[in-house]
């Protein structure tokens, strides 16, 4: 799966869009947790001052004591962490157990009416303190006096942090779980939406093989458009195919009377005893035959790859070919050999593999000194097919271009150096490919590869 492909891309996609929102939803969840947690603390100091108050009691001569404290144990504790205090004018009156011999150092405030006010200031450790502020009024008994009072009471905001970053903790494995399991249904939804294409990849790889003519089979509206103008490309090239094998026989049949009478010219020609231009003619006559036949045999291929064909069996044909090889005149007996594992069968035109293999054959035949192996064996991808010689061979420098029209390793011998190239161009109509290489044998091994 590389970076091109529209998988990876919408996944890709996917991933950013999970990833941005979950840090998203994580920082917002955060900020709320914090916004709750502060309310609750602030709620929780507010009753500490309800309760302050409640206990606060003055004497005749003006001395103001606290009957009930907050029952918090921090309130206790020497810089644990909750603090009270209560201010007269600036002058601090009274303050819990926990500030010991430290006071409140907090802003000048002026709190309106009975409504508290929330401030943040450093705390008598340099900590920062998270308070609550509130002006009361104490009516001194006996007189019409009052004292305005201020009570604070306070928090280490310590605690608020570290109850947001434990959420946060926590909040983190749980959206790296919903991220985790988001990808998964991310994926699935991706495989799920591009399986149209992957089944019409499929149809289309099977027009290919020759083992349908149009793609077939239901699929989504987005999708269906694409199928038909793919059908309708494959009908225009179909069509185009069949004027193009219609061509080809109208010429061969043209050429045919032609060559015909050429051929008579030369036989009148060797009878008078012109025997070398007699020859010659005849070289080129068989030199455009061989032209006429790889034209044929590469337009009749090409419509035959299109069409459905009954799967053949190879090790039938390739004795079939192997007997009429043997029936040929040669000045020495030639040992042939077939190795061909039972079950091997694949789906080409006959005569498209008589002509391949033939060719082969008859090369192989050409050259041999005293044998020739055929081997066939059934791969993954296909089917390979060794055809070898004890021969002389072809020089490494020579390889690849024999398989070049009219090229010839040895021109001492009869032929067109078509043979191969033939056999070349209908095995790549067919997807399959044809390697030469040195034969263990001595010779040449030509190694014919025919996909399924």
């Amino acid at each position: 799966m590389t970076y091109g492909s529209l998988r990876l891309r919408l996944l890709i996609a996917w991933a950013v869009f999970i990833a941005v929102t979950l840090q998203v939803a994580g920082v917002g969840l955060r900020v709320l947790f914090e916004r709750a947690i502060t309310r609750r603390t602030q709620s929780e100091l507010e009753a500490d001052l309800r309760q302050l108050r409640r206990g606060m009691t003055v004497s005749p001569s003006g001395e103001i004591s606290i009957a009930r404290e907050p029952t918090d144990p921090q309130f206790d504790i020497v810089f644990g962490g909750r603090y009270w205090q209560i201010d007269e004018n600036g002058k601090t009156l009274s303050r819990s157990r926990s500030l010991s011999n430290s006071t409140l150092n907090f802003p000048a405030l002026r709190p309106r009416g009975d409504e508290p006010k929330t401030i943040k200031f450093p705390g008598p450790e340099g900590q920062k303190l998270f308070a609550v502020v509130r002006k009361h009024s104490l009516e001194i008994p006996g007189s019409n006096e009052h004292r305005t009072l201020k009570i604070i009471t306070a928090v280490d905001a310590a605690e608020i942090d570290e109850d947001a970053n434990k959420f946060a903790s926590e909040l983190f494995s749980s959206l790296t779980g919903l991220a985790l399991l988001l990808l998964l249904g991310a994926y699935a939804h991706v495989t799920i939406g591009l399986q149209p294409l992957e089944k019409l990849r499929a149809k289309v790889a099977g027009v290919r093989s020759g083992k349908a003519t149009l793609v077939d089979g239901a699929y989504p509206d987005e999708v269906m458009p694409l199928v038909d103008e793919t059908n309708a490309l494959l009908a225009e090239q179909e069509k185009e195919l069949q004027t193009a094998r219609a061509r080809a026989g109208d010429l061969a049949h043209g050429l045919n009377t032609p060559l015909a009478i050429m051929a008579a010219n030369a036989r009148t020609l060797r009878r008078s005893g012109q025997l070398d231009i007699a020859a010659e003619i005849d070289r080129q006559i068989e030199s455009m035959r061989r032209h006429v036949d790889r034209e044929l045999a590469r337009a009749r291929a090409r419509g035959a790859r299109r069409s459905r064909h009954t799967p053949i069996d190879i090790a039938t044909l390739l004795s079939d070919l192997v007997t009429v090889m043997r029936s040929l005149s040669r000045d020495s007996e030639l040992q042939w050999t077939i190795d061909a594992g039972p079950n091997l069968e694949i789906s080409v035109d006959a005569d498209d593999f008589n002509n391949m293999m033939g060719n082969l054959l008859e090369n192989a035949q050409k050259w041999a000194s005293n044998l020739v192996r055929v081997t066939a064996r059934k791969t993954l991808e296909g089917i390979k097919i060794d055809v070898e010689d004890d021969g002389p061979g072809v020089p490494d420098d020579m390889i690849d271009r024999v398989l070049l029209r009219g090229e010839r390793a040895d021109t001492s011998v009869n032929g067109s150096g078509l043979g191969l190239a033939i056999v070349n161009d209908l095995v790549e109509l067919y997807r399959g490919s044809l390697q030469l290489s040195r034969s263990p044998l001595g010779g040449l091994t030509a190694s014919l590869f025919l996909p399924n």
